[in-house]
């Protein structure tokens, strides 16, 4: 896990949520606030990450987890895999 860098530039974005996706696969997994939640979050100016980190919505705690503003507003999480279990394009399995 990298630490994403403090400028908030694509990249650095791209590295908290790529870290929050390799936390949920060693963790309790994908269990995202309800949208009410969020929603009084950002209202408040302050977001939730994945490990319970307080951060602004758009940023990302010292743990290198993205706030669930931003991981939310980001491709589907899980990926799809296909029948043999493979992320499409990666040939990764599980």
């Amino acid at each position: 896990m990298q630490t994403p860098a403090a400028d908030g530039t694509p990249a650095a974005i791209a590295n908290a949520i790529a870290n929050a996706h390799a936390w949920f696969e060693h963790h309790s997994g994908w269990a995202p606030p309800d949208p009410d939640t969020l929603g009084e979050w950002v209202d408040d100016g302050v977001c939730r990450c994945p490990d319970d980190c307080l951060v602004t919505p758009d940023g990302w705690c010292e743990h290198g987890l993205a706030s669930w503003w931003l991981i939310l507003g980001a491709e589907p999480w899980p990926p799809a895999r296909d029948r043999d279990g493979r992320r499409p394009g990666t040939g990764a399995s599980r």
